[in-house]
């Protein structure tokens, strides 16, 4: 029996066993308070609809100003002159053979090294004129608030999509870098240092083969601030239009897109049902990681506090768990596909609104999650979906599941499936740290990885790990095969600093596992529980009485004949 991520991980098929649960530990990027289920009382909370966020329209409005306004500012000629890129025999061929190999995190593009170095020199301020002149793979003119624009095109032959990854960017306060392409989407400003502060950074994505970085200095001390600014545009994000041995784009009638596997289904023919939140808090997410292009799901959660949205969204940590990842991730919120729409986009060409860049606020291997915290809010209408901390992989009732996800950058895909506690598992992913399920409506495939599983309730109690069973090349069997997620109870003690406490105290019970009273302290470790019958040993604890010291743990009884006590 093998698993597999979703859908990278393989490992023998084993009966569960209790001495096994015991042994797993959660491995976080903080302190986790216990291994296992909650170290409290099990809590809960309801999905929460955001206020405020810009909405599709403000979006499309704003997206179509700026990139009015910046080929205004273009000098003439940028785009006869492209620096071209092209992916060599092997790069394809890699290329190629990642995104055949990779059953985790879908691999939708590489990256092309660029290496060109943008640097203004004296003589480029002493020429700044209303007529452009070359400087490095760009044109330079001044504009007639006494400052200057700069632009450079770039063109990868057989993208479907392209990034900029920027190097050493580090601006005057009278400055900002913008990246475009020519059919109507534009990104920026991305001021001083870029968005993570220290002048390294990728651009968002913009469609097509070409793309425009383009500088543009307010004035009115434009000629002298240019000598003092450098940076160097390393390497350009290629995605590649056709992935998945090259099948063709379109829609087969079995299939939501022919890119994905028979057993897809469309999330917006499914309404509802308890995934309609995750609808609106689910996001396709696609980062740059060494050489390649990847994607993965996600969603909103919400924190315990009713009056903060902290925009925290949850992913899986075989998707993303290194913090450059993190800082480079964009995600695509709402993007959906119309019920019975014969014109599925290509994997190139996500819809949504686009929001880039995370930090990772906690992440760990025992119950493959991680938590980010968006640096820019989620759109309008976005839902941060509600938890619950109750431990459901051992719920003999088999409760219903469902999730919404994006597979193989496709848009939202909607499926649900019950708990099975009889199924058995894999190597390494005990039952407990996650949940098996099997199938009852549609599926998942590489992509899905992350994407959150709601109960009833619309609450999150796991996110997508990937798939156990005799048979996980096919992710449609959902005979031979279960569906695994890393299970938010396992792992909640971890987060729970952040999502908040709402720990009501009770009497301490001592042979629960949870920490009843809310002290921090559970069953026997809490001093509560120092008479009860289930924390009492055979051999006395210190200060116990006793009138040998066989009767003491620490074989020493001492003082007093008539008042002697354990050491």
């Amino acid at each position: 029996m093998t698993a597999r991520a979703r859908r990278s991980h393989r490992a023998s098929w084993f009966p569960v066993s209790a001495a096994l649960l015991s042994l797993a530990v959660l491995v976080a990027a903080v302190p986790a308070r216990a291994a296992g289920p909650s170290a409290r009382s099990p809590q809960s909370v309801p999905p929460e609809t955001l206020i405020g966020g810009v909405t599709p329209e403000e979006y499309a409005a704003s997206q179509a100003a700026l990139h009015d306004w910046l080929v205004k500012q273009m000098p003439a000629g940028t785009l006869d002159n492209p620096l071209r890129l092209s992916l060599s025999a092997q790069e394809r061929k890699e290329l190629q053979d990642a995104q055949s190999g990779e059953i985790g995190r879908a691999v939708v593009g590489r990256t092309k090294m660029i290496g060109a170095l943008i640097r203004f020199s004296a003589l480029d301020a002493s020429l700044l004129s209303e007529t452009p002149h070359r400087v490095g793979p760009g044109l330079l003119r001044s504009t007639p608030d006494g400052g200057f624009v700069w632009a450079a095109a770039m063109q990868s032959e057989g993208a479907g999509a392209l990034r900029a990854h920027v190097r050493g960017l580090d601006l005057p306060d009278d400055a900002d870098l913008f990246f475009m392409n020519d059919a109507g989407q534009a990104f920026g400003p991305y001021s001083k240092k870029g968005p993570n502060g220290d002048g390294d950074f990728w651009t968002n994505t913009v469609l097509g083969s070409t793309g425009v970085i383009l500088l543009r200095h307010y004035g009115p001390n434009g000629a002298a601030d240019l000598k003092g600014i450098s940076f160097s545009i390393a390497e350009a994000g290629h995605v590649s239009q056709q992935f998945a041995n090259n099948l063709s784009f379109g829609i087969r009638p079995e299939t939501f897109c022919s890119f994905n596997v028979p057993c897809i289904e469309n999330a917006t023919c499914h309404t509802s049902t308890p995934a309609d939140a995750a609808k609106s808090a689910v996001a396709l997410m696609q980062w740059v990681s060494g050489g390649f292009i990847y994607t993965c799901t996600g969603g909103l959660i919400a924190d315990m506090d009713s009056s903060s949205q902290i925009p925290y969204f949850l992913t899986a940590h075989h998707c993303i768990s290194r913090a450059k990842d993190a800082g480079n991730a964009e995600l695509y919120f709402q993007f959906t596909l119309p019920c019975g729409s014969t014109n599925c986009p290509a994997q190139t060409t996500p819809g949504g609104i686009q929001r880039l860049g995370t930090t990772i606020v906690a992440t760990g291997t025992g119950g493959d999650f991680t938590l980010l915290k968006m640096n820019l809010p989620p759109p309008a209408g976005s839902t941060f979906l509600g938890w619950n901390s109750a431990p459901v992989a051992f719920d003999a009732s088999s409760p219903k599941l469902y999730r919404i996800s994006h597979p193989a950058w496709a848009p939202q895909a909607y499926s649900d499936q019950h708990v099975d506690v009889n199924v058995g598992t894999c190597t390494g992913w005990p039952r407990g740290e996650r949940i098996y399920s099997h199938d009852d409506t549609g599926g998942t495939e590489g992509g899905s990885s992350g994407s959150p599983v709601v109960n009833s309730a619309s609450q999150i109690v796991g996110q997508l790990s990937g798939a156990c069973g005799t048979n996980v090349a096919d992710d449609c069997d959902t005979t031979n095969n279960a569906t695994v997620d890393g299970a938010f109870a396992f792992y909640y003690p971890t987060v729970q600093p952040f999502l908040g406490t709402g720990c009501t105290p009770v009497t301490e019970v001592c042979n629960d596992g949870l920490d009843n009273d809310c002290d921090g302290l559970i069953d026997c470790s809490d001093p509560n529980c120092s008479t009860s019958p289930s924390c009492v040993s055979s051999c006395g604890a210190k200060g116990t009485a006793c009138t040998t010291s066989s009767q003491c743990c620490s074989n020493k009884c001492t003082g007093p004949a008539t008042g002697k006590t354990c050491r």
